[in-house]
């Protein structure tokens, strides 16, 4: 059910370019300002500069962050800052990664998938927003390209597609070798045979999709073909799936060892009334509360709590001694308290109950005041969330486990969307390492466009 296809990428040319550790940058969406001027600065051909201009006082509908990213890729052609491929590939993409002291690598592969394939099935789990898919679609209309990456996953039990990757990579040595700002090294391989893109190919039409990152980035390039369809624009047919009929998307085996899924942990702050003492006292009707003099002695019962599949947070406080532990005493707890229906999966998540139970019910912070993160900031890694305590007005620290990658199935499958900030895909997918232009055939429809 995905019809995946090889594609001649644009990769950076290094003997332009320079040193391409200064070229790749992190996904559109994790860029704050701060990291997009260390990426402006670090290189005039920073990918950044596509992904992640911003407007200026002096922009017109004619100069604005969208022609610019245009003209900044026309340019790098033109320089061959950016080269195109000679041939067709599909390129497998591996990350190797550290989480608390423990090595990792995911293996991914970066190809074509059909966005017209009416038997595909591609399923999500988060909620989309207007503002980023609006400003994405702006973009890939100036720039008619694919540069970042959406990432997927799919389910492989044995191993097949990545076994065949494998024994192609024999003895061939990466592309490119890059690592990023948060210690990750990101390694990009070519497989040319067409046998064994045509093998990997056939297994891929048995399979689903899952969206782990890239949400909006899939629901603009669905929205982005219908906008090209209606004008009647075509694929160029020497190069049929180098269009908008496509998307560029790294595809990640659900069963891979290497991959990942990191907690995102709450800080509490703002919060008028905050009393510790009352707040555990309100959260014992629900849970079993356990109290720790030390952070590894809770960190590892939550790892404890982890492997046995219960539901269980860390809170550290202001004005509390030590540490507690959460346990939720019935799994059934959100039967009885939400306002609308939800399935089975969606109501064992821990991001749900910690939401509904603790966040909304007990402090009155409601799921409109998690959007606007009123009270509630997010931060990556026990240990500075921990540390970020009495500092910023920060008044409390949840610790979570992380979501399961079955869980993400499971609620996808069943059509629901998680809660914000369920799941941290890590490390994220560089963008830069290699990119896709559309081959696009506008002579049947340039009266329609002309005349709007």
């Amino acid at each position: 059910m995905a019809e995946i296809a090889s594609f001649r990428g644009y990769r950076f040319n290094k003997l332009i370019a320079g040193d391409l550790n200064k070229i790749m940058a992190q996904p559109y969406d994790q860029i704050d300002e701060t990291l997009r001027l260390t990426y402006f600065e670090r290189s005039e051909y920073n990918v950044a500069r596509i992904t992640k201009d911003v407007p200026r006082p002096t922009d017109t509908p004619n100069d604005n962050q969208y022609t610019r990213a245009a003209t900044c890729w026309e340019g790098w052609m033109e320089k061959r800052v950016l080269v195109r491929e000679n041939g067709p590939a599909i390129y497998p993409y591996f990350q190797q990664y550290q989480v608390e002291g423990r090595t990792f690598v995911r293996k991914g592969l970066i190809a074509l998938v059909s966005l017209d394939d009416k038997n595909a099935k591609v399923r999500a789990h988060e909620h989309t927003l207007s503002g980023p898919k609006a400003d994405r679609l702006k973009l890939m209309k100036a720039t008619e390209a694919n540069d970042g990456q959406i990432f997927m996953l799919y389910q492989d039990p044995e191993q097949k597609i990545n076994a065949i990757i494998d024994q192609e990579l024999l003895g061939v040595d990466p592309s490119v070798t890059v690592k990023d700002d948060f210690g990750a090294t990101h390694r990009l391989y070519k497989i040319t045979r067409p046998g064994a893109v045509l093998d990997i190919a056939e297994l891929f039409q048995d399979l689903e999709l899952f969206i782990a990152d890239g949400h909006h980035r899939y629901e603009t390039a669905v929205n982005y073909m219908n906008y090209c369809k209606s004008r009647n624009w075509k694929p160029v047919s020497a190069v049929p799936a180098e269009s908008f009929t496509h998307r560029m998307m790294t595809m990640v085996n659900m069963y891979d060892p290497g991959l990942q899924v990191l907690p995102t942990h709450r800080l509490l702050h703002s919060l008028t009334g905050f009393n510790p003492e009352d707040f555990l006292k309100k959260a014992g009707a629900n849970f079993e509360v356990q109290a720790f003099s030390d952070r590894p002695s809770l960190f590892a019962a939550m790892d404890e709590a982890f492997a046995g599949e219960r539901t269980a947070f860390g809170l550290a406080a202001g004005g509390m001694n030590g540490f507690r532990m959460l346990t939720l005493k019935n799994p059934s707890v959100l039967d009885s308290l939400l306002d609308e229906p939800h399935c089975d999966a969606w109501k064992k998540l821990d991001v749900a109950i910690l939401h509904t139970v603790l966040l909304d019910k007990i402090l009155g912070i409601t799921k409109e005041k998690l959007a606007a993160e009123s009270n509630i900031q997010y931060i990556r890694y026990r240990d500075a969330a921990l540390d970020k305590l009495g500092h910023g007005g920060v008044q409390a620290v949840f610790l979570m486990n992380p979501t399961r990658v079955e869980q993400v199935r499971e609620v996808a499958l069943a059509g629901e969307r998680m809660p914000q900030k369920s799941t941290d895909f890590f490390p994220k997918l560089l963008t830069g390492m290699v990119m896709m232009k559309m081959q696009i055939d506008k002579s049947m429809g340039l009266a329609v466009y002309e005349a709007e």
